[in-house]
């Protein structure tokens, strides 16, 4: 029989975020019993958002992907069926929901953009960054976890 009060960890938490602009919140944080199939647990970078968990020191112990969470831009069905579904800029507001793990030690969660690298570098210049330790990650909003 197990002690109500031992109850075991969740393996994950929900986390749902606003944002209106460049500015981010945390409004909601659930922890779910769920295992996460697409965490990124290395240091290769790829272009996107997504939402880390952090140590009390700050480093990644685990990047999730945050697919198509800030839209700016918005299709406009027209009135005639028979012209074609167009796309437009929109201001960037909206809310999206991620899940991601959560290992004991994890205090903190970010919502990073990692930018693409530029198309006119040579594939050996990116790399030679990438072996300097040039960032290419930006930190949108960082938040303390509830525990």
């Amino acid at each position: 029989m197990t002690n109500p009060q031992q109850a075991p960890r969740a393996q994950a938490i929900r986390l749902i975020f606003e944002y209106e602009g460049d500015s981010v919140r945390l409004v909601s944080q659930q922890p779910v019993d769920m295992v996460i199939s697409s965490v990124d647990t290395g240091a290769e970078a790829r272009p996107g958002d997504f939402v880390e968990m952090r140590d009390d020191y700050g480093q990644r112990l685990a990047r999730v992907p945050a697919r198509g969470a800030f839209r700016e831009s918005a299709e406009v069905f027209p009135e005639n069926h028979t012209e074609p579904i167009t796309r437009v800029d929109v201001e960037a507001r909206g809310a999206f929901t991620v899940v991601v793990p959560a290992p004991a030690e994890a205090v903190q969660v970010a919502v990073v953009r990692v930018a693409p690298a530029p198309r006119e570098a040579p594939p050996e210049a990116a790399e030679a960054a990438r072996a300097a330790g040039a960032a290419r990650d930006v930190d949108l909003a960082t938040f303390r976890l509830e525990r």
